[in-house]
């Protein structure tokens, strides 16, 4: 079995629990973490733009926020997780649910942001205690510049610790979508993965 490692949850986007998300999971465990998505749609995934864009919109947020939560005393029952610190991760819609929870909980030690289309109002984002590395892409419609920016002046006003990842090029979903066949997407995916493992490293230790 080993001796007990650092964990994440990973938490989907608006498609569910999807073969990219499964995907996504893998890679991270290949990084040598235990690795946990929860399903919130209960076994659905969705694929038309509506179809997805209703899953998010009719979102019962505070129970999504629940279960990532609860995903840490399951964690913690496992023998290769135990005390070991826990992060939480997520993609689109599941970034801005790790924002909440890492806003409502301090079961997480660090938290990792991809390029959120939920976003909490600044207020609620006033509980972070968990350092945050968040990755973005500079062409990306659904998680604009301008979005960035006031994210990233409430952290500044709430004094939080955080970093902000930019990527040239590179559109949203360009790391929980691996059919992309953009270049710089998949270069995108690749130098975050190596980023946030590092840094997960660091402050998960």
């Amino acid at each position: 079995m080993g001796d007990p490692r650092t964990a994440i949850v990973l938490i989907h986007g608006y498609r569910g629990l999807d073969d990219g998300q499964k995907a996504v999971t893998r890679r991270f465990a290949q990084e040598g973490f235990v690795c946990l998505s929860p399903d919130l749609f209960h076994g659905q995934t969705f694929n038309t733009l509506d179809e997805c864009a209703l899953q998010k919109t009719s979102l019962d947020i505070p129970r999504a926020v629940e279960k990532v939560i609860d995903s840490v005393p399951y964690l913690r029952k496992l023998p290769w997780v135990g005390k070991k610190n826990i992060a939480v991760l997520g993609f689109c819609m599941g970034g801005g649910l790790a924002l909440y929870a890492v806003a409502q909980s301090r079961a997480f030690a660090a938290g990792v942001i991809y390029y959120q289309s939920l976003f909490p109002d600044p207020e609620d984002l006033k509980g972070i205690t968990a350092p945050l590395l968040c990755h973005y892409g500079t062409h990306d419609p659904g998680t604009t510049k301008t979005e960035i920016e006031m994210f990233r002046e409430t952290l500044d006003k709430y004094k939080k610790k955080y970093e902000i990842e930019m990527y040239d090029g590179a559109g949203h979903a360009f790391l929980n979508n691996p059919q992309t066949k953009s270049t710089v997407n998949r270069e995108a995916a690749a130098k975050s993965v190596i980023k946030t493992s590092k840094w997960l490293r660091k402050y998960l230790a």
